[in-house]
């Protein structure tokens, strides 16, 4: 992994995708929205969980047992991290160049499953402070390209 992140440091400037990781100690709450099978009766499952600010959200998910895949594991290079934002933070995002999504994120999400207008991949996202209270739903399925069944483990 860390011959990964070395190389995705050195990618141009116009190539965005980019891994995170955070040791600051601000703290928001944000909440998981999972979708539920049919036959519980339930619309969704909510998972309040407190996050770093600066912590990427594919890694935040991992490490609360949300179940983001992650399969290129957070290198920008498929589309199982994929979560819906609201139209509030989606928004937010966009008005910051650097929050804003990047081609190559913008490609990845074209082979999402239940892509919306307001999809991010988990894995170019970082919290900020102003994601406080915030929920980010998951779809209700994803497609994995990448290796089928492959589903990595948090390092």
């Amino acid at each position: 992994t860390r011959r990964i992140l070395t190389k995705i440091k050195m990618i141009p400037q116009q190539q965005k995708c980019v891994a995170f990781s955070s040791n600051a100690t601000e703290v928001v709450n944000i909440t998981f929205a999972m979708p539920e099978k049919k036959s519980t009766g339930q619309e969704e499952t909510q998972v309040h969980v407190q996050a770093k600010v600066g912590d990427n959200v594919l890694r935040l998910a991992q490490r609360n047992d949300i179940p983001l895949e992650g399969a290129c594991e957070g290198v920008c290079a498929c589309s199982t991290c994929h979560v819906i934002l609201t139209d509030e933070l989606y928004d937010t995002l966009m008005d910051n160049e650097e929050t804003e999504p990047s081609e190559d994120e913008e490609d990845m999400l074209d082979m999402a499953f239940g892509l919306t207008d307001t999809s991010r991949l988990g894995c170019q996202v970082k919290v900020t402070k102003e994601m406080e209270g915030q929920v980010f739903r998951l779809p209700a399925a994803t497609r994995n390209f990448y290796v089928d069944g492959h589903v990595p483990q948090p390092h």
